[in-house]
C-alpha cells in the first residue's frame, strides 16, 4: 500500500471554497520499496543508525517523487518521532540529498529526543 499526494499548483484564497478537479496519468518506474531502501541508506549514512524510513508517499507534481519520512526508532520503544523527509525521484530513483543544515537539524533533533526518552526510562 502507498499514498498518492497531488501537489496543487494554485493558491487557496482565504475564506473561499476551492473546486479541485483532477486527473493524472503518469508512468512510475521506481517502486516504493526501492525509494524506501535508498532513503534508509541515506538516513543510516548521514543522520543516525536509529532512523528508519517510513512508508513512501507518491507526490505528483511537475516531477513525481517518493517522499519518505525519517522516523526515529529507539530500542524497546519503536518509532518515537518523525524528524523530517527526503525525496526520491519516482522516475530515476535518484535521492535528492538534504542540505548540511537540514542534516544537522535532524541529527540534533534525534539527539534531543533520544536523550529525553533514555533519561526518563532510567
Amino acid at each position: 500500500m502507498f499514498e498518492v499526494v497531488y501537489d496543487y499548483p494554485k493558491s487557496w484564497l482565504n475564506e473561499q471554497s476551492l473546486h479541485i478537479a483532477g486527473q493524472f496519468a503518469e508512468e512510475i518506474p521506481i517502486a516504493p520499496a526501492i525509494a524506501r531502501r535508498k532513503a534508509n541508506g541515506f538516513f543510516a549514512g548521514y543522520i543516525t543508525m536509529m532512523v528508519i524510513a517510513g512508508q513512501p508517499k507518491l507526490v505528483l507534481g511537475k516531477t513525481p517523487v517518493w517522499r519518505v519520512s525519517a522516523n526515529l526508532s529507539l530500542p524497546n520503544l519503536g518509532v518515537v518521532a518523525t524528524l523530517g523527509t527526503v525525496d526520491v525521484s519516482a522516475k530515476t530513483g535518484k535521492l535528492y540529498p538534504l542540505s548540511e543544515e537540514q542534516i544537522q537539524r535532524m541529527q540534533e533533533l534525534a539527539h534531543v529526543i533520544a536523550t529525553h526518552f533514555t533519561s526518563t526510562s532510567t
